[in-house]
């Protein structure tokens, strides 16, 4: 068994992919590894009402009801109504989000502990399938399932029977062993109904062409099917890979680019976000250096040598650590919703 020191230490308790539970039954959904002092950068996702997923007796509604940044600015506005104390005006990034106090957790869903505690005794159709997917996935990769985790709703115990998988990949180097695994056993109707849904969902983010759309789709390693259910991976680093601390970067809005891009290092395109080292091809004087996409799925879908066109935030990013100022592009703000968008122009 994998030492739980290398999934969380007492520094990074709060881990990409967990969940959090507030004291009014708001469930949150903890985005990065990296949090302000008592803060946790979290998206609400579902609440108390009337919806499709249940437990114990209680109903409840999806807020985030697409990862699209059109509903992140919505859910945005719902809490800063409604629970403004979980607005934090963030000085790292001069923006407002959503941070939830630590001291309105009134519990913390651990995605490797609750994956550990499905395979020791799964309680339904839906966690049966789960156990079978991560043994494929393990076997087939070579990864330990205690390098696995499990999030979205089973993570946190809501009962969908139509629900997808949203399996955690502890690890870069783990993570791509999996994806690549997880491509190899789809078969050519699984592929094809994956890219189908996907295009869906690209064209639905991004004013993307269907062609521009299946250029993505057809390169996504992170979503599968699996016994006719849908399931997403995603990477999120191990202790030791956690390399820069909260504060040690401040990011400041340039406004919007348009920028055409080669990408030079693909190392930490698989986490979230997914950042890409890249060379600014049309510069105009402020050449972009990174690309960061909060979309999961651009998790490992660049590779080094890809040409892309891109439209998104344009950031400069004060790096402290390094003791140097450069400029990305940020995929995945609210200030872009509706018109950001990643092209794939070349393939390496």
């Amino acid at each position: 068994m994998v030492s739980l020191t290398r999934l969380r230490d007492e520094k990074h308790v709060y881990r990409d992919h967990d969940f959090v539970e507030t004291v009014e039954g708001w469930f949150f959904g903890v985005v990065s590894d990296i949090h302000p002092l008592g803060r946790i950068l979290a998206y609400l996702k579902y609440i108390p009402g009337e919806g499709i997923w249940s437990r114990g007796g209680a109903t409840f509604k999806r807020v985030l009801t697409s990862y699209t940044s059109r509903e992140v600015a919505k859910t945005l506005e719902m809490v800063r109504t409604q629970r403004p104390r979980y607005i934090f005006h963030d000085p790292a990034t001069d923006e407002d989000f959503i941070y939830v106090p630590v001291e309105a957790v009134k519990k913390h869903y651990r995605c490797d502990e609750k994956l550990g505690e499905i395979l020791r005794r799964p309680r339904n159709s839906v966690e049966n399938i789960c156990v079978k997917l991560v043994k494929r996935l393990s076997i087939e990769s070579h990864v330990e399932p205690s390098f696995f985790g499990l999030s979205g709703s089973l993570l946190i115990g809501l009962h969908n029977p139509a629900a997808d998988i949203d399996l955690v990949v502890y690890g870069g180097e783990n993570f791509r062993k999996t994806t690549k695994a997880s491509r190899e056993t789809q078969t050519s109707v699984f592929r094809q109904e994956t890219e189908k849904m996907l295009v869906r969902n690209f064209m639905h983010k991004y004013p993307l062409t269907e062609s521009e759309a299946a250029a993505l789709a057809g390169r996504c390693a992170t979503k599968g099917l699996f016994e006719g259910v849908f399931y997403s991976l995603h990477g999120v680093k191990l202790v030791e890979e956690i390399n820069v601390e909260y504060g040690q970067r401040t990011y400041r809005d340039m406004g919007v680019r348009k920028a055409k891009l080669r990408v030079l290092e693909d190392s930490e395109g698989v986490f979230t976000p997914a950042l890409y080292l890249v060379e600014d091809l049309e510069s105009g004087g402020k050449a972009v250096e990174a690309l960061l996409c909060y979309d999961t799925t651009f998790a490992g879908l660049l590779e080094k040598g890809d040409v892309v066109e891109a439209v998104g935030k344009l950031e400069r990013v004060e790096d402290f650590r390094e003791g140097r100022t450069y400029y990305s592009l940020l995929v995945g703000s609210v200030k872009t919703a509706g018109v950001e968008y990643v092209k794939l122009l070349r393939t390496a």
